[in-house]
């Protein structure tokens, strides 16, 4: 944990703590919920299937992920490419 203390802290109260120290080291631009950004993203661009990383987040809704998942930069290989490598993986596991 960066922050060891913070679990002792009131959830209502752990943004603020962190804000607050995260000020008092000079770190800015981050927030608690930089990280569950960074997490939904990471998930959306390895095409980890939405429903699991959903609920990894504790989110019932799906508009909230995609918006969590939003700055993902998806890399989509053409659908030759895609059907070749579902070819060679179905005749590997033959």
């Amino acid at each position: 944990m960066l922050f060891p203390y913070l679990a002792s802290v009131r959830a209502g109260d752990r943004a603020t703590e962190f804000g607050q120290r995260c000020r008092r080291l000079g770190i800015t631009g981050v927030t608690l919920h930089s990280y569950r950004y960074a997490w939904a993203e990471r998930a959306k661009t390895v095409g980890y299937p939405e429903r699991f990383a959903q609920e990894a987040l504790g989110h019932n809704s799906k508009a909230v992920h995609r918006a969590y998942a939003k700055r993902a930069l998806m890399k989509l290989p053409s659908l030759e490419e895609y059907e070749q490598r579902a070819t060679t993986v179905a005749e590997t596991a033959a």
